[in-house]
């Protein structure tokens, strides 16, 4: 049988400057970074002690990379690649919390990037350590690709307990936070990623933001819970380049100061049919431009979220003429069958708002048990198929719906039993 080979190199922009290949076989083995010349002060480069401890590793099907309590600087991209398709094979990347144990990303290409060669059948794991940009524009603090289009169900890929964070709150930003391509259940929990933020930065272009916190692509069914997102063009995107994944929670999550809050695009194109069950719900979204956009999902819940924009220009609390652009908390710009129940939309803002927007290839949407307490628009339909909205109440305590419009209804389809 072939063996297994699991590579590692570490790249110093484009210049392969590390390169180890070690044989897998039966058991598992547990190896410390700092027995390989790791220096936990931060001073010197420790990429280069990730190829030591793979060479060591050669008796192992499974490898626990184990980064003690320390700061260790990577002058350059770690990037371990794997290859073999024999059963049992596995990476485990763990620290000893975070802010404990933290990776210094002191390079443009990022922090680590696990890469599938000819492989089908692998297991990875990343858990409680931080990666930390010490320079603006940082890359990719973590990066999993398994590219062969072979067996999926056994390419599976977790994040827990990780933080992705600058340098200070105000200096150091990675482009990205997490990238996962081509995973089958892939599962992030307690993962926190945050741009900058203060006074400081409040006003950068965005050019210079994050681009987006955590990118799934072609990934199947992901669990998404408890995470936590600050700032960032993009808070998620979960889309489909190549494949048409289906299903997908995302829970108990936050995504905060995001142009765009939750992109979720598993079939752009409206001639096909759309990719069934996507859930959110407990979320927290603040956004600019976007809440949430479903394109090409059906069977969809989102429920029990709290969605307010931090474009106030042109409110009441904010006079000045509004941007052009009309921002949407939920977006169903190509989704059916989908229920939005039991969400809040709040507080001031631009008052071209529109809280849930049902786009023309959208319908059999119910709206129900919602609180709109916004300026702008409550609901506009702009399909000609039916859609409900009931039970849904307007206004609050703390009042700021003055003009607000109910209902939108463009095409007459809206079935409504709220009161006008």
């Amino acid at each position: 049988m072939k063996p297994n080979h699991l590579l590692v190199s570490c790249l110093a922009l484009t210049v392969l400057t590390h390169a180890s290949s070690v044989a897998q076989t039966a058991g598992a083995a547990t190896l410390c970074l700092t027995d390989f010349g790791a220096d936990a002060t931060g001073q010197r480069d420790s990429a280069p002690a990730f190829a030591r401890l793979m060479r060591a590793s050669a008796a192992s099907r499974h490898l626990q990379i184990a980064i003690p309590p320390g700061r260790f600087r990577l002058a350059s991209r770690v990037v371990l690649r794997l290859s073999g398709n024999e059963a049992n094979l596995g990476l485990t990347i763990t620290g000893a919390g975070e802010d404990t144990s933290e990776l210094l990303v002191d390079n443009t290409d990022g922090g680590l990037l696990i890469h599938g060669e000819a492989i089908n059948r692998l297991s990875v794991t990343v858990r409680d350590l931080s990666l930390v940009a010490v320079r603006d524009g940082a890359g990719t603090a973590v990066e999993f690709n398994v590219p062969n289009p072979g067996d999926h169900h056994s390419r599976q890929f977790t994040a827990q307990n990780l933080l992705v964070r600058g340098e200070r709150f105000d200096r150091g930003y990675f482009l990205h936070g997490l990238i996962v391509r081509n995973a089958w259940y892939p599962r992030l929990d307690n993962v926190k990623v945050t741009d900058r933020y203060g006074p400081d930065v409040a006003g950068l272009p965005d050019g210079e933001r994050m681009e987006c916190a955590l990118l799934l692509e072609d990934c199947y069914s992901p669990l998404i819970t408890g995470c936590y997102v600050w700032g960032a063009m993009t808070g998620l995107t979960h889309w489909a380049v190549r494949s048409s994944p289906e299903d997908g929670i995302v829970a108990d999550s936050y995504f905060v100061g995001c142009a765009r809050g939750l992109v979720v695009a598993p079939c752009p194109d409206p001639s096909r049919w759309e990719e069934p069950a996507f859930h959110i719900r407990g979320c927290h979204i603040n956004y600019r431009d976007v809440g949430i956009i479903l394109q090409g999902v059906r069977q969809a819940f989102i429920t029990e979220c709290l969605l307010y924009c931090h474009d106030w220009q042109g409110s009441a609390w904010q006079p000045g003429p509004p941007r052009d652009l009309a921002p949407v908390d939920v977006d169903l710009a190509y989704a059916s069958d989908v229920i939005v129940a039991n969400c809040i939309f709040t507080e001031p803002s631009n008052p071209r708002r529109i809280a849930v927007r049902i786009g023309s290839d959208s319908g059999h949407v119910m709206v129900r048990g919602n609180q709109f307490n916004l300026e702008g628009t409550a609901i506009r339909n702009e399909s000609s198929l039916p859609s409900h909205a009931t039970d849904n109440i307007f206004g609050g305590r703390r009042d700021f719906s003055g003009g607000l419009k109910r209902y939108d209804d463009l095409t007459g389809s809206l079935i409504g039993t709220d009161p006008q």
